[in-house]
């Protein structure tokens, strides 16, 4: 589903996104190995005769990297990642989690169904422009977390930094649930709103918001 100029959304419980530029294509996020044959499609359909450069990961949790594994295997993309992040997708460490019940629960189930890790090609850290994305590093929900902002149209994606509603007229917090530090992740956000002015928010998970700068005050009146 075309978002915005060149800008695909390949929707499911997290939403990754397929940008199509002048000589190549890179994706954000993979969702879980199932959705690799959404990807695939929307690869066919939108990029056909341009190679998949990139795919820059968010952050490591399980819903959008499990489908490395199968996207590796079939296109010579380079995987980029935060510095602060690669570790927990190359499996050579482990993420701490929090102590909460619900937590270890669902570190129990990520661990079995994870699969290997992928060796990170480009590492990252904030401030650099790779594929025309600018990395805005923003801990909390995970260590090296980060939004991207596209140089050209001004769209931000920011992974689960931020999510919204399905209306997409409203941010939401980062869930505490999920986050591995609910205040670092809330200032975190708050930051990437003083950071960016984005024209367009894409979240990992709810619907974009097209025109985001009333929702945008609204957050900050709300949290900061």
């Amino acid at each position: 589903m075309r978002v915005l100029e060149n800008i695909y959304l390949i929707p499911s419980f997290v939403n990754c996104y397929l940008l199509e530029r002048e000589n190549d294509c890179v994706l954000i996020d993979t969702g879980m190995s199932k959705k690799a044959k959404n990807i695939i499609q929307a690869l066919k359909s939108h990029c056909l005769d341009k190679p998949l450069k990139a795919i820059l990961i968010t952050h490591a949790h399980l819903d959008h990297t499990r489908g490395l594994e199968t996207l590796c295997q079939l296109y010579s993309s380079e995987v980029v990642a935060h510095k602060d992040e690669s570790a927990y997708i190359m499996k050579t460490e482990r993420m701490s989690t929090k102590s909460s019940l619900f937590s270890k629960i669902t570190d129990l189930l990520s661990s079995i169904s994870s699969g290997p890790g992928h060796t990170i090609d480009q590492v990252v850290t904030d401030g650099e422009v790779v594929c025309g994305l600018k990395v805005l590093h923003l801990p909390g929900h995970t260590p090296g977390s980060i939004a991207l902002e596209d140089t050209k149209t001004k769209a931000l994606f920011c992974g689960d930094i931020v999510n919204t509603n399905k209306n997409g007229n409203k941010i939401l917090p980062p869930k505490k649930s999920y986050a591995l530090d609910y205040e670092e992740a809330l200032k975190s956000s708050i930051k990437m709103f003083r950071l960016s002015k984005p024209k367009a928010i894409l979240p990992g998970h709810g619907t974009p918001i097209l025109d985001p700068e009333d929702a945008i005050k609204v957050y900050l009146e709300q949290y900061s």
